[in-house]
């Protein structure tokens, strides 16, 4: 083939490619109602003998931090794929005696770099199904990785501080999203058809609710109280 013939042929498979049309999928903007119990599940947590050596970021014991704002996570039940997914590991914090965020997502398969910024040790440990572990203790400014390969939900303790608690919540796809103080939360790049969408609450576990999805735009879901 003449040189210009494979160039013509070549710039005319890149305007067909440029051409076709983007892959189509929607977002489901939903919502739950939270009650009291959903609202302050962040208090109780008690004065500690180490408030004068642990990180100064915090104004005092018990208050959630101001970047915080999630109070649940939802996740489509009825997929798997996790194509796509970032295969960078999402950060859990030890500041100020708590975990930051106190609840986190991540994608099955997903890792999780458990940090400490205190100048104290912790011991993080879970004995949930989905993954157990004790990961010893460890001073300030050290991390311990994880990969959590089952879907479900995590709960996250500090055998040194019986009052430090975070929950990991595994999807099993890509597609969750987190509840706000509002109940609303959104889930992006959803296919077309019906979905079960779960809603995982602190205090009152999973709830759930269908929803249809149509090919592009918006759908909507509300989940009220049980």
């Amino acid at each position: 083939m003449p040189i210009l013939s494979r160039y013509a042929a070549a710039a005319a498979l890149v305007l067909a490619l440029g051409s076709a049309p983007p892959g189509r999928a929607a977002t489901i903007d939903g919502a739950v109602t939270l009650t009291p119990a959903d609202l302050s599940f962040r208090g109780g947590t008690r004065a500690s003998a180490y408030i004068g050596q642990i990180s100064g970021s915090m104004a005092r014991m018990g208050a959630a931090d101001p970047s915080d704002t999630t109070y649940g996570v939802a996740y489509l039940a009825d997929l798997s794929d996790t194509a796509g997914v970032s295969t960078g590991p999402a950060l859990l914090d030890q500041k100020g005696q708590r975990f930051i965020p106190r609840i986190l997502a991540v994608v099955a398969g997903q890792a999780v770099d458990f940090r400490n910024s205190d100048n104290v040790f912790h011991n993080v440990f879970s004995y949930s199904p989905p993954k157990k572990f004790d990961l010893g203790r460890y001073p300030r400014g050290k991390s311990k990785r994880l990969t959590f390969q089952k879907p479900g939900l995590v709960q996250v303790f500090c055998d040194i501080h019986s009052d430090m608690r975070a929950d990991i919540v595994v999807a099993p796809s890509r597609r969750f999203g987190y509840v706000d103080a509002q109940g609303r939360f959104r889930i992006e790049d959803v296919p077309e058809g019906r979905h079960t969408v779960v809603v995982w609450l602190p205090r009152r576990g999973e709830r759930s609710g269908e929803v249809e999805v149509p090919a592009s735009g918006t759908a909507a879901l509300a989940i009220g109280p049980e």
